[in-house]
């Protein structure tokens, strides 16, 4: 009795210290500050050229001395960004719904979608620039063109994940085939979706930059490129780490988005 005792103890034990930091924001923030001070004491210690790696503080401080420079940039990048992400996902969305809710659609189209997506995104920019010119409408269809298919592939797949039972017992019951996909299928789809915008949002963010580098006058990933021509690799790291920022401010509104949304799931 007192060995089952004091088995059930250490099972109802307390995470310790420990496990409660690791388990925490405190853990990923050490991390995040121990490599920033590893970094800082290599390039100062090393004597390493600014040019070639200069230290994070000297970063730092020109993004506070250049913020209106980089607000400036990044606005255009933020919003050519969302608007190629928000086509992607409702047309991402639109042809899941139909490829899986239309054999004859499913079995003509999804092998072109798949055949599509394979192709190397980043290599189609130059035709984007011939076919839409240098402007907006070429850096936002090249974020659709990069984000679109995660859209596709994995509401497609929630909406097919529905258990087979469940459908039969539906179907035993008398409902109707929307009242079987608005029931069944969306609320199984909804978590496949929102993995899916996740996975769209970090290619967008890839995308849009992709897009600068070959058509824009302006923007982060213009900056990029301009700080490239003239050797200051402290600008370049400035506009990545903002870039960077701002792709975990948009991931994490969709995972909170997500939870809210998809309440059951947690």
């Amino acid at each position: 009795m007192s060995e089952r005792a004091s088995a059930v103890g250490e099972l109802a034990a307390p995470p310790s210290l420990w496990d409660r930091f690791v388990g925490s924001w405190a853990w990923p923030t050490t991390v995040f500050v121990l490599l920033l001070v590893g970094w800082e004491a290599y390039v100062r210690l090393s004597g390493i050229l600014p040019v070639i790696l200069p230290a994070p503080s000297a970063v730092l401080t020109y993004m506070w001395e250049q913020r209106e420079l980089l607000l400036e940039n990044a606005w255009p990048t933020v919003l050519h960004c969302l608007l190629g992400f928000v086509l992607a996902v409702v047309g991402g969305i639109a042809i899941a719904v139909l490829i899986t809710q239309f054999t004859t659609i499913r079995r003509g189209f999804y092998p072109l979608v798949v055949g599509i997506a394979l192709i190397p995104k980043i290599s189609v920019a130059p035709l984007f620039t011939l076919w839409f010119g240098a402007g907006t409408v070429a850096r936002v269809s090249l974020v659709f063109f990069i984000a679109f298919f995660p859209m596709v592939v994995s509401p497609a797949s929630g909406l097919m994940s529905v258990d087979a039972g469940l459908l039969r017992m539906a179907r035993a019951f008398g409902a109707s085939r929307s009242q079987i996909f608005w029931s069944l299928r969306v609320p199984s789809a909804m978590p496949y979706v929102f993995d899916g915008m996740k996975v769209a949002m970090s290619l967008a963010v890839i995308g849009i930059i992709v897009a600068e580098f070959v058509t824009a006058d302006r923007g982060l990933g213009y900056l990029v490129i301009f700080a490239t021509g003239l050797l200051d690799t402290t600008m370049m790291l400035a506009a990545i780490i903002l870039l960077s920022i701002i792709g975990l401010g948009l991931y994490f509104a969709i995972e909170t988005a997500g939870r809210i949304v998809v309440y059951w799931r947690s």
